[in-house]
C-alpha cells in the first residue's frame, strides 16, 4: 500500500509541474506576443506618393520573419487601408492612411498682349504644373483695359489641395503706324516708267512686312518736272502711314555731235600750238586751203618770260603768241590773236568770250564748231608765273596748262572737242569742263555757218 501511495504522489507531483510548465508557456508567449504588440503602430499615415514599408509599421526594428497582407507594394492609393502582418503565428492589424496634403508645384510666366488680341487663359500663363492627382485650374477674370494689371493663377487637386500663383499680365494699345523704306529720289528720262516698288518695303513693329500702294496719278512720264508720288501702308490694326517720294522727269539726254570734224595732232612740231592748230581744224572743216605750218609762221609771236634785272618780263597772250609754238617751252596766246590770223582766211569769225558754257552748246546744237581755252585733259591748274609786259607795265598772271580745243559735241554728263594734245575726240566731264572754262575767262570764238 505505502508503494501505491508514493507513486500516487509522483504522479501528482509530475501532473503539477507539467501544469506549471504550460501557465509558463502561456504566459512567456502571452508576454512575446504582446512585445510585438507593442512595437506595432496601430494607425500610420503616409504621404500619397511615398511607399510604405515594414519600417513604417513598427515603431522600433520589425521582427526577423514576417508576413504582410496584402503586399505592402500594392498600397499605393490615398485612403485607409487595413494590413495584416503575421508573425511568431500570430496576425496582427495595422491601419495605413494614404493622404494626399502637398500641393502642386506651378510655374508661371508675365505675358504681353496687345489689347485687339484673344485675352489669354490661365495656361497661358502656366510653364508648368507638377503634381501626382489630377488637378483643376481656375479660369481667371481679366480686366481688358491697356496697362498692367496682376492675375492669380489658381491650381487645386482632387484633395482639395490648392496652390495661388502671381503673374504680370501687360495690355498693349497698338497705335503705332508702319514705317515705308526705300523712297529714295527717282530720276528718269521723259517717256520712262520705273517700277516703284523695286527697293520699296513698308515694315510694322508687331506684324513685319505690310502690304503699300503707291498714287502716282499726278506724274506726268512724258514731261519733264517735278513730281511726287504718294505710298500708303496700314497694318492689320488699321494704323496707316503716308509718305512722299519725290520723281523727276527729265528731258532725255540727247547727244549732239558735228559729225566729220577734223582732228590734227600738234605733236611733234608744235607742242605749243594747240590755239593754233585748233584754228587750223576749223579752217579744215569750213574747206579752207591752208597748211598747219603756214598758220605757225603768220601768227603774231612775241617774247617769251625771261629776267632782267631781277624782274620778270615777257609778252601779252592778248595780243601775241608768248614764245613760240614750236618750241617746248613756249607759252600761249589768246583769243584775239587768234581771231586776226583766222581772218586772212576766212570773214565773220566772232569773238564770244564772256559767255556761259551753256550758251556755247547752244551753238554747238546748231551744228556750229567752237573753238574754247580749257586745260590740258581738262584738269584742275592755277597760277604758276608772272611777269611785266613792258609796253605797257601790265602783270601778267599765267595759269599753267593752257589748252585749246574746239568743241564738237555735248550731252548733259560729256563734252566731245577735237582734241589735238591727243590727236583724237576726246570727251570730257562737263561739269569739270564748265569749270576750267570759266577759270580762264570764258574765252570762246567761232565761224557762223
Amino acid at each position: 500500500m505505502k508503494k501505491k501511495k508514493i507513486i500516487l504522489e509522483i504522479i501528482s507531483v509530475l501532473i503539477l509541474l507539467s501544469l506549471i510548465i504550460v501557465g509558463l508557456f502561456f504566459i512567456f508567449k502571452s508576454i512575446h506576443i504582446q512585445s510585438i504588440k507593442d512595437k506595432i503602430a496601430p494607425v500610420i499615415e503616409i504621404e500619397y506618393g511615398n511607399k510604405v514599408t515594414i519600417n513604417d509599421l513598427f515603431l522600433t526594428d520589425p521582427p526577423m520573419n514576417y508576413k504582410t497582407t496584402p503586399d505592402l507594394e500594392t498600397i499605393t492609393s490615398v485612403g485607409t487601408h487595413n494590413i495584416d502582418i503575421t508573425t511568431s503565428n500570430t496576425t496582427f492589424t495595422v491601419t495605413v492612411v494614404i493622404k494626399d496634403t502637398t500641393s502642386p508645384s506651378v510655374e508661371t510666366q508675365n505675358l504681353t498682349k496687345y489689347i485687339d488680341e484673344e485675352l489669354p487663359t490661365a495656361e497661358d500663363f502656366i510653364l508648368s504644373i507638377s503634381d501626382l492627382s489630377e488637378y483643376q485650374i481656375e479660369p481667371l477674370t481679366i480686366t481688358k483695359t491697356p496697362g498692367e494689371q496682376t492675375v492669380e493663377i489658381k491650381v487645386q487637386d482632387i484633395y482639395g489641395n490648392q496652390t495661388i500663383k502671381t503673374a504680370t499680365l501687360t495690355l498693349l494699345e497698338d497705335i503705332t503706324p508702319p514705317t515705308i523704306e526705300g523712297l529714295s529720289d527717282v530720276v528718269i528720262e521723259e517717256g520712262e516708267r520705273p517700277n516703284l516698288t523695286i527697293g520699296v518695303v513698308a515694315k510694322d513693329d508687331r506684324f513685319g512686312e505690310v502690304p503699300f500702294t503707291y498714287d502716282d496719278s499726278s506724274v506726268n512720264y512724258n514731261k519733264p518736272g517735278d513730281y511726287t508720288i504718294t505710298y500708303q501702308a496700314t497694318d492689320s490694326v488699321g494704323n496707316q502711314t503716308t509718305a512722299i517720294r519725290k520723281l523727276r522727269v527729265k528731258a532725255k539726254d540727247i547727244t549732239y555731235l558735228i559729225q566729220n570734224f577734223p582732228v590734227s595732232n600738234q605733236y611733234p612740231n608744235y607742242p605749243n600750238g594747240c590755239e593754233t592748230i585748233a584754228l587750223y581744224n576749223l579752217l579744215r572743216y569750213y574747206g579752207i586751203n591752208v597748211t598747219a605750218e603756214e598758220l605757225i609762221e603768220k601768227l603774231k609771236k612775241g617774247d617769251g618770260p625771261y629776267l632782267e634785272d631781277e624782274v620778270w618780263l615777257g609778252g601779252n597772250p592778248e595780243i601775241e603768241f608768248v614764245g613760240d609754238p614750236r618750241d617746248i617751252h613756249g607759252y600761249g596766246v589768246f583769243q584775239k590773236p587768234i581771231i586776226d590770223l583766222a581772218s586772212e582766211y576766212k570773214t565773220g569769225m566772232i569773238d564770244y568770250t564772256g559767255h556761259s558754257l551753256n550758251e556755247v552748246l547752244e551753238l554747238v546744237k546748231q551744228q556750229i564748231p567752237v573753238q574754247v581755252w580749257i586745260s590740258i585733259g581738262a584738269k584742275n591748274t592755277d597760277v604758276c608765273a608772272e611777269w611785266i609786259y613792258t609796253p605797257t607795265n601790265e602783270k601778267i598772271s599765267w595759269i599753267c596748262d593752257l589748252h585749246s580745243v574746239v568743241i564738237t559735241g555735248f550731252n548733259s554728263t560729256s563734252v566731245y572737242v577735237s582734241d589735238s594734245f591727243t590727236g583724237k575726240i576726246e570727251i570730257y566731264n562737263r561739269q569739270q569742263f564748265e569749270k576750267v572754262y570759266n577759270q580762264f575767262g570764258k574765252r570762246a570764238i567761232y565761224f557762223p555757218n
